[in-house]
């Protein structure tokens, strides 16, 4: 489970994720970073005291939108990003909490969000994964079935990149991994390569119940190899409980052919879900060796 006050909102539009890449890197071992558009954000159904800060990249989110969140029982820490901004500011009597420029040092970012952070060294592994594959194929359902146990219907659509930390344990050893859950459209596909750097194992998803989303699999398998290297990955069949397209067989041959595991999950039944990032812990484990203590 995603523990309170574990989560980052970055409010940004859709060309920008290439320059919030270096944030994007300092904030996932420690906190679940969520991306949407402007157009999004009004009208996002996130749980009260949930989130420890929203960070605004886009000039277009007003300053009433802003004050909003103070409003909240707990209120998060609110940043608006700015390229006129020359220096980090704080203004704890306006609607921003803090200003930042553009070129501010994002590990600093610690330093402010420190108060709602989980542990900053964490006692166990962390690993870096990817989910990858066409959009709504359900990749970001997977991980808030894993996380929340439950199908959540109305998703909205990953921009860019969603950051996840979800724990899981392995043989009786705890591991947390950072799943970055890497949007599909095909306007994200110049940032994908930063967002692939450092990952340990992935997992490629397609929809049982679309053909096409299973043919598009050769072309994510390309891209990964190119950017992300040798990494070990996994194949999933999403989406078990809907009336296939593509049968177990294909699938298993597919995974036969490029020596992978192959996992059919279901976010609607749970089915899969758990044993998908079980195997995906165990993997990047595996490939990588064990940190020191």
């Amino acid at each position: 489970m995603a523990e309170p006050g574990g989560r980052i909102l970055v409010v940004i539009r859709e060309a920008e994720p290439l320059g919030l890449a270096d944030l994007l890197e300092a904030l996932s071992p420690e906190w679940e970073v969520l991306t949407c558009s402007p157009e999004e954000a009004d009208s996002l159904a996130l749980p009260e005291g949930s989130l420890a800060a929203v960070l605004v990249a886009a000039e277009e989110m007003s300053e009433a939108w802003a004050a909003q969140w103070k409003q909240r029982p707990r209120p998060p820490l609110v940043i608006r990003v700015s390229p006129q901004a020359a220096r980090a500011e704080s203004i704890p009597e306006g609607p921003w909490d803090w200003v930042l420029p553009a070129s501010f040092p994002w590990p600093r970012l610690r330093e402010l969000l420190s108060h709602r952070s989980m542990d900053s060294k964490p006692a166990v592994p962390v690993r870096k994964v990817l989910l990858a594959g066409e959009a709504t194929v359900g990749k970001t359902s997977l991980v808030h079935c894993y996380l929340h146990g439950a199908f959540e219907p109305r998703r909205r659509m990953t921009v860019g990149v969603d950051i996840h930390v979800c724990p899981v344990e392995v043989e009786g050893m705890a591991v947390r991994l950072v799943v970055w859950d890497v949007g599909g459209q095909r306007r994200f596909a110049a940032f994908r390569d930063l967002f692939y750097r450092g990952a340990a194992a992935g997992a490629l998803v397609f929809d049982l119940s679309n053909r096409l989303s299973f043919y598009q699999l050769i072309r994510w398998w390309q891209e990964l190899r190119a950017h992300a290297g040798s990494i070990p990955l996994l194949l999933v069949g999403n989406k078990a409980d809907l009336p296939r397209e593509v049968s177990r067989r294909e699938a298993e041959a597919l995974a036969q052919a490029w020596g992978t595991p192959y996992v059919e999950t279901s976010c609607v039944t749970g089915i899969g879900v758990a044993e998908l990032f079980r195997t995906l812990a165990g993997a990047a484990l595996q490939a990588t060796r064990p940190e020191p203590e």
